[in-house]
């Protein structure tokens, strides 16, 4: 019997999802033989861009004038800085912590959408709006104030990029409305790579270390194709096919699947005080997903 349409979207939905889980353990692994962030994230960028044009330009599912809109070129600049941020936060902190403090964006995306779109906020929402930021004191505590520790720092950092990757996924709703999803997915991998040239360029010129040792090639490989290429596109395919409520929820499993790898694979670890603000960072984000009733927000995604 032939699966529905819905049905394949939430299949895809759910690819998408547990491929990104793998990305926050596979950049901190990938890191660790890379001489600098900024340039193994471009590598991974100049991969996804030349996969990803492979795959849409024969299709025809993208056009190269959407490149004109200067809005485009804002969404790809959003979604570098956002990058950039975690790449220099993983430094510091956990992939674990990563993770979680990230997906706290559809509670920024419920902010953001009320001042932007008048989105009324309701009860369940600003009760996971509170709960999250309750959560998040914990896991940056993580046992203790200590802002004097560089994993604090890191926190704050992959917490900062959370709220830019809001911001992308407001911008990216809005220009829905002239471009289809597998279009503006793939023009924001490709602006992206062209936006991290500048922060590279300037790197290169002080002379940043860009050696990468073997396994590093494996994961820019890995996280270019898998992490960018192939999951941003099944998750445009998946949207197209399910709510963006819906689409929200089911990405929920990236953040069990980064937790599952984190724990299992880089020995990390989760403090009980910690552990109950992951606990409440989760519930924070269903919340806010499930609170939105049949109003249309913005989906989660991390390309």
């Amino acid at each position: 019997m032939a699966l529905s349409f819905r049905t394949k979207a939430v299949l895809f939905t759910v690819v998408a999802s547990l491929i990104w889980g793998t990305s926050f353990p596979g950049v901190k692994w990938g890191l660790g033989y890379a001489g600098n962030d900024v340039m193994f994230l471009w590598l991974r960028f100049a991969v996804a861009s030349l996969v990803t044009l492979s795959i849409v330009l024969p299709l025809r599912r993208v056009s190269l004038t959407v490149f004109r809109n200067p809005y485009v070129w804002l969404i790809g600049g959003l979604n570098s800085a956002a990058f950039v941020t975690q790449y220099i936060g993983l430094n510091y902190t956990t992939a674990s912590k990563t993770a979680l403090l990230v997906d706290i964006n559809v509670v920024a995306v419920a902010i953001i959408s009320y001042f932007t779109f008048k989105e009324r906020i309701g009860s369940k929402q600003a009760f996971g709006i509170t709960t999250g930021l309750a959560g998040i004191v914990m896991l940056t505590a993580d046992g203790g104030v200590s802002f004097d520790r560089s994993e604090f720092i890191g926190d704050i950092m992959v917490y900062a990029c959370g709220w830019l990757w809001a911001f992308f996924i407001v911008l990216n709703k809005k220009m829905l409305s002239k471009f289809n999803a597998v279009q503006l997915s793939s023009s924001a991998i490709v602006t992206s790579t062209v936006w991290l040239l500048i922060p590279l360029a300037y790197l290169g010129y002080v002379g940043a270390d860009f050696t990468i040792e073997g396994p590093g090639w494996l994961a820019v490989a890995y996280l270019g194709v898998m992490c960018t290429s192939v999951a941003i596109l099944f998750w445009a395919m998946g949207l197209e096919g399910v709510s963006a409520t819906s689409s929200a929820t089911i990405m929920l499993i990236e953040i069990v699947t980064a937790l599952a790898i984190s724990i299992s694979l880089l020995d990390e670890t989760l403090r009980p005080v910690a552990a109950l603000g992951a606990a409440l960072v989760l519930a924070a984000i269903y919340l806010v997903a499930s609170g939105e009733g049949r109003r249309k927000v913005a989906s989660i995604a991390h390309v």
